[in-house]
């Protein structure tokens, strides 16, 4: 059975900009959200894994705890707890048109902890995503709002802060508002290349310079090629390797490429997966910028792309290669080298069969073991669709290959009992920076198939998910004192953990979840307890229906 046949398409028109113009942006508006010297753990639209960075990460000295400040007059316009990406996240709007964001709190500071905790305890939930009215939690600037953390998914301590064009939500990169910091480092160049999009490069698909940054003898290449630069920057202050804020390439003097870390939307930060060599990534984590646009690349960074940056080789010419790398302060770097044209291989040209996916449609599939729908914009160009069963797996495509959008995957069940089809759960195996990574999906069971949006290609299965959460305590005893938190060790092996509650006496405590540290906890101190004796429950429910329980009582003393 078709389960697409009925389904409902909306298209959505695309709208351009009709300027291109540098927008200028305040100053001198902003102050620093920590009152100590402002070193970079990451810089705006840095590489990160599937996204760009969307700000700058202020190292807190290696600790938590530190005072974070409004950085204008404004108002709380919105809370966000996690157990995993931001953490404990604020927004500040501004009468300016901006909107600041602090992510990766340890905590929230006065009325807006008040505010907070009032709406967990409404909600029962540890996670929260509210919006309080405008004259609900005003701030001044130089107010103290948080403590810096390391909540969510930061990998050590430090303040994750953006800033965003309230109206649109992009977010801009903080140095262009006088937010910067001290950099005399040129970015570095760590290796060019050739791409051959048909034909070749000295016998190759990529070609590597690496070693120096100016070559002299000419590389031999054929048919239509692009360019790529591995490229970091440095700070001063930090050792770490950031992202390049301008890169250039030119051809015998022509601009043909250009990207600048200036604003991008959430909506576009997937695009990295095809402005970067997606299966380099995919097999080492090692970055490079393709310097050319695909088709379905609609990333706002890219400033110029002539004819989308395909460089068409004719045969006995010589090509002059120039890539520049500039930083915020204008710090430059430059590589160079040499393409000699050759006559291209013939028959270059692909029969695109009924097998072909095309990146500007909609694309369905099927056959007697799944059914899959992509919707339109899925992809960054045309692909020939391959699939492949094997045993009880499902080859879809293969993991070097990027998607910008989830897609519906429907898998017939086999050998599954109807008994146990609402425990039957769709997992994806794919190779990840040299490793094997398994992920789950919630899954329905739908007219005879098991359903779940995805977003990999990979090696699909089906498995039945009918164990519980595991929980430990890691608490010595049953005695707390004020300060104290009843912790324990939470896992789920196979669908996650979808919800968690925590009960003293029958009455709805907080839970506070710690994902990356398998961790939930429940601070004593900020629950009205009274002292002595009390019932303590905790349940936590997979995404599969599975709950572990764990009851047991304590002295609060």
């Amino acid at each position: 059975m078709n389960l697409f046949k009925n389904k409902i398409i909306i298209t959505a028109l695309g709208i351009s900009s009709l300027s291109i113009a540098q927008q200028k942006y305040p100053t001198s508006d902003f102050r620093s959200p920590l009152d100590i010297p402002r070193y970079l753990a990451g810089n705006f639209a840095e590489l990160r894994g599937f996204h760009f960075h969307s700000g700058i990460d202020i190292k807190t000295q290696q600790r938590e705890g530190k005072n974070v400040y409004a950085v204008a007059d404004g108002y709380i316009s919105r809370i966000n707890i996690s157990p995993s990406g931001y953490g404990n996240c604020l927004y500040v709007t501004h009468p300016n048109g901006y909107t600041s964001v602090y992510a990766h709190l340890r905590e929230f500071k006065g009325d807006i902890e008040k505010y907070a905790r009032e709406q967990q305890h409404n909600q029962q939930s540890f996670t929260i995503n509210v919006f309080p009215d405008k004259n609900a939690l005003p701030v001044k600037k130089g107010d103290i709002i948080a403590l810096s953390g390391n909540s969510g998914s930061s990998g050590g301590p430090h303040l994750h802060f953006e800033i965003r064009d309230t109206k649109t939500e992009e977010t801009i990169n903080p140095f262009l508002f006088g937010l910067t910091t001290p950099d005399h480092k040129k970015p570095m160049l760590n290796g060019m290349y050739i791409y051959a999009l048909n034909g070749d490069v000295a016998g190759k698909k990529r070609y590597d310079l690496t070693g120096t940054h100016h070559f002299k003898t000419p590389v031999y290449a054929s048919g239509k090629i692009a360019l790529g630069v591995k490229a970091y920057d440095k700070l001063d202050g930090a050792n770490n390797w950031d992202g390049v804020y301008n890169i250039k390439a030119f051809v015998n003097n022509e601009l043909v490429f250009e990207f600048t870390t200036d604003k991008f939307s959430f909506d576009e930060t997937r695009y990295i997966n095809c402005l970067t060599d997606y299966a380099q990534y995919m097999t080492n984590k090692g970055w490079i910028y393709q310097l050319y646009k695909m088709p379905g690349n609609q990333l706002q960074m890219i400033k110029e792309a002539k004819n989308n940056g395909i460089i068409d080789l004719e045969d006995g010419k010589e090509y002059d290669v120039k890539i520049v790398l500039t930083d915020f302060e204008g710090n430059s770097t430059a590589g160079t080298f040499k393409i000699k044209g050759k006559t291209p291989p013939e028959n270059q040209s692909i029969e695109k069969g009924k097998n072909y996916l095309y990146w500007d449609r909609e694309n369905y599939w099927s056959n007697e073991d799944i059914e899959v729908y992509f919707p339109k914009q899925s992809f960054y160009e045309d692909l020939e669709f391959t699939y492949k069963k094997v045993g009880n797996k499902y080859h879809i495509q293969n993991d070097k290959i990027p998607l910008h959008k989830f897609y519906t995957l429907a898998i017939k069940p086999e050998n599954i009992p109807t008994t146990k089809l609402d425990k039957a759960v769709i997992a994806v195996e794919y190779n990840y920076g040299g490793r094997k990574v398994t992920d789950y999906f919630p899954t329905n069971y739908k007219d005879g198939k098991l359903v779940a949006e995805v977003r990999d290609f990979g090696v699909f299965k089906v498995e039945l998910d009918e164990t519980s959460p595991s929980i430990k305590s890691l608490n010595k005893g049953t005695s707390f004192r004020r300060n104290d938190k009843i912790k324990f060790n939470v896992k789920d092996t196979q669908s996650g953990i979808k919800k968690y509650d925590a009960y003293i006496d029958g009455k709805w405590v907080i839970p506070v979840y710690d994902k990356k540290n398998n961790l939930i906890y429940i601070d004593l101190s900020k629950e009205n307890i009274s002292k002595g004796s009390h019932n303590f429950e905790l349940k936590v429910t997979d995404y599969n229906g599975n709950i572990g329980s764990y009851k047991s009582k304590f002295v609060y003393r």
